[in-house]
């Protein structure tokens, strides 16, 4: 019999290992910046080339894993990733040199960009498609719950051990959650209606590409997915560069203040992770990641009223209060573009769209990163920027109502064949 709750034990496994190294990751991003921002004299270039030395190898590599990952045991390749990421990290515990700590950061990013692409294919086989949203929805509720408290430990962690020790809490979390992937079942790659893709000639699977071209031209809600998910990264990367910056200098605050402003978003990202595990029958994909949209802009109206109040405990609590609800937002927007990537793509090519669509992701990012830098201040200021940032997400708000309302049909989902792992 067929396991398809989505609180089954494989897909409880796979949160569970998540959740360890992301706990890890938390802890090594923050004391990457405690080395270079809040204990040293980093700008916002500085800040920006942590997020370059990770996303530049990750965009280049992702298609290339998501490959990997319609090809190979993916259980393999997500402990494999596990397994040399945490290796790559242990040489941050050495140095506080900043190139050398962007180069490990550049090699990480390509051990770990497996995972995503790996984990996205796997799901699907795990649990049924009506299920998908549940599904994600519990992973990413993990994740909210980790993305609440990991920040907040990780700063009271380097409160009492220098950054450097820290780490190393981090290469243990990723040995750790490799060994806990170790319970999971062989996660072979999809086969389509006919043969497998091992199975077909060499000139076929040199042409790979050649599909995904195909499935893109035939998709519209692919297509529409893919440029949300680009301009919408592109918008919010800016409280990623710019809150560091942001906090030390308008707030007078440090990576604790830091810590907890990322983790009302993750709270946030929990509430609507509950919100849609709760609804079970709930299937309004498309209206879930436009209200995530709208939402997610409130982060920016945030920052923007917390430059205008004069008391700075209340402009903390105000900037709290809207990463909680872009947190809200975010959860939407993450778990439904999850989902429906799952139910868009076709199960044999899964891994190679779940690559790029993570190549998206981090184009989005790097455009962001590399003009966030030429921006502020030099164009504008912070406050400028936020409204802008604001004025954009409304704008893709409503072309995104408009969209789905003329493009109904086109977006309609379609019913994929299950092939749902055994218990």
């Amino acid at each position: 019999m067929m396991q398809t709750n989505y609180f089954n034990k494989n897909l409880v496994i796979v949160g569970i290992s998540e959740s360890v190294s992301g706990l890890g990751n938390w802890i090594t991003m923050m004391a990457i910046f405690a080395i270079l921002i809040f204990k040293g004299d980093g700008t916002i270039l500085t800040s920006s080339g942590v997020f370059l030395a990770g996303l530049i190898p990750a965009f280049l590599f992702s298609p290339v894993a998501g490959h990997f990952c319609d090809r190979y045991d993916r259980k393999i390749l997500m402990i494999i990733s596990e397994v040399l990421s945490g290796t790559v990290i242990l040489g941050l515990v050495f140095t506080e040199n900043i190139i050398l700590i962007y180069g490990l950061i550049a090699i990480q990013a390509v051990t770990i960009s497996i995972m995503s692409p790996a984990r996205q294919s796997s799901v699907p086989a795990l649990v049924s498609s009506d299920q998908l949203t549940q599904a994600n929805a519990f992973l990413q509720q993990l994740a909210g719950i980790f993305k609440i408290f990991a920040p907040v430990l990780a700063g009271f962690l380097l409160s009492l051990v220098s950054p450097h020790t820290a780490i190393i809490f981090d290469v243990i979390s990723f040995f750790l959650s490799a060994l806990i992937l170790t319970r999971l079942p062989v996660l072979p790659p999809e086969k389509n209606n006919k043969e497998s893709i091992q199975n077909k000639p060499i000139k076929n699977q040199q042409n790979w590409y050649q599909r995904i071209v195909s499935i893109f031209k035939s998709s519209t809600g692919l297509k529409l997915l893919f440029t949300v998910t680009f301009f919408a990264i592109f918008v919010v990367i800016g409280f990623d560069v710019l809150s560091p910056i942001f906090i030390r200098d308008v707030l007078q605050g440090n990576e604790q203040i830091f810590g907890f402003s990322v983790g009302m978003i993750g709270l946030g990202t929990l509430t609507a992770s509950i919100i849609l595990m709760m609804n079970k029958k709930r299937k309004k994909y498309w209206n879930d990641l436009i209200l995530g949209i709208g939402l997610l802009a409130i982060i920016p109206v945030g920052l923007v009223l917390v430059t205008i109040v004069n008391d700075l405990r209340f402009a903390t609590w105000l900037l709290l209060g809207a990463c909680f609800i872009g947190g809200v937002g975010n959860g939407f927007l993450v778990i439904q573009a999850t989902t429906l990537l799952q139910l868009l793509s076709p199960r044999e090519n899964l891994g190679k769209i779940s690559g790029l669509f993570q190549s998206t992701a981090i184009f989005g990012q790097l455009c962001g990163l590399i003009l966030i830098p030429i921006i502020v201040p030099n164009l504008l200021l912070m406050p400028e920027f936020f409204l802008v940032m604001t004025f954009l997400l409304i704008m893709l708000f409503l072309m995104m109502i408009f969209y789905t309302k003329i493009k109904r049909t086109q977006l309609a989902i379609p019913i994929p064949a299950e092939n749902i792992l055994e218990k």
